[in-house]
């Protein structure tokens, strides 16, 4: 198994213990929040466009932080406002972690 799957179950199985879900419903879920960011940030949080962040290795506290802002209006962008509405404490901490650590090459 690649690295970045072994990631992503081991962040599957701690957040789901910490939330209660069945680890199947929430890998699903996970999955899908996570295709989300990655679409625009890149799998690994680095992408080619100068108006998206890239988020590869930055501070998973800021990340967090900023992701509150947005879902508590502090902060605007069309995109970001919207994305961080559909996100728990909990799943705003797994995709800091996720890009704080970034992908790592097989």
């Amino acid at each position: 198994m690649s690295v970045l799957k072994n990631k992503i179950a081991a962040l599957v199985v701690i957040s789901a213990s910490m939330v209660g879900f069945s680890n199947q419903a929430f890998a699903e879920d996970y999955q899908k929040l996570l295709n989300m960011c990655i679409a625009c940030h890149g799998v690994d949080g680095s992408n080619e466009f100068d108006s998206i962040p890239n988020l590869k290795g930055q501070n998973v506290q800021y990340m967090v932080g900023q992701l509150k802002n947005f879902k508590a209006d502090k902060r605007q962008d069309q995109t970001m406002s919207k994305v961080a509405k559909l996100l728990t404490q909990e799943q705003m901490q797994a995709m800091a972690v996720y890009f704080n650590t970034g992908k790592e090459q097989d």
